[in-house]
């Protein structure tokens, strides 16, 4: 059944319900020769991604107007692995990731992730992976405007859906250089990369309903996607 908001009914959207089989069976097979065999499987899963996604932009222009002009097929990265400075010589990645930006899947500004993998699910909105001086802007942008962050964080439905905080794996001991140790909001520059993120069960994810669920998740995170590309002059 669609689920409903302010009396609207949504629609479920596209199932990614073989997805999670094939990336099952593909971490129990990482070999060429297995994918190859099973390539028409990989491309149905592929294809499930790429409606997926195709059915979100829209929907996520009501309230990120920047994708509007975003190719669903940049958001999906490449199954194969870049093995050739790895001691892991696997040649498939044994998750598909979908990175939304404004920029597809790649640059240094903030945007949304979903991430498929048995086990693993999850989806969220922020910035990782930034050269310090990006990280430098987001972090004086927290410094300069942390009440901001803080009221953004505190939002009853963040606090619903992400915990009210960013993903704790990120959190530092001590806070980054640079910055007075009295500072009251030092906590928000603890972090080596800034994302709220949302686990989601396998079940969840192959049931139906989960694509307007998603796309509920990334609305609430919006606002904090909004704060860190001001930061970063986006």
């Amino acid at each position: 059944m669609a689920r409903k908001k302010e009396g609207k009914e949504i629609p479920q959207g596209p199932s990614l319900s073989g997805v999670l089989e094939f990336l099952d069976l593909l971490e129990r097979n990482n070999d060429r020769d297995w994918f190859l065999a099973n390539k028409a499987h990989y491309l149905q899963a592929r294809g499930q991604v790429e409606d997926f996604v195709a059915w979100l932009l829209p929907r996520m222009v009501e309230f990120d107007h920047d994708m509007a002009l975003v190719d669903p097929k940049k958001c999906i990265y490449r199954i194969y692995r870049d093995i050739r400075f790895s001691p892991d010589k696997r040649p498939y990645k044994n998750h598909i990731g979908i990175g939304i930006s404004r920029k597809g899947r790649h640059g240094s500004c903030s945007g949304y992730y979903i991430h498929l993998q048995p086990g693993e699910c999850l989806f969220g909105a922020g910035v990782y992976g930034l050269e310090p001086e990006a990280m430098k802007k987001v972090r004086d942008g927290i410094y300069f405007h942390s009440s901001r962050l803080r009221a953004i964080l505190s939002e009853p439905a963040v606090v619903e859906l992400y915990g009210g905080e960013m993903a704790d794996s990120a959190r530092m001991k001590l806070p980054p250089k640079g910055y007075e140790k009295d500072f009251p909001d030092i906590d928000l520059l603890k972090y080596r990369y800034y994302f709220l993120e949302h686990a989601v069960p396998d079940k969840i994810v192959s049931s139906p309903g989960f694509a307007s669920f998603v796309l509920e998740g990334l609305r609430v995170a919006a606002p904090f996607n909004n704060f860190l590309n001001e930061a970063l002059d986006f």
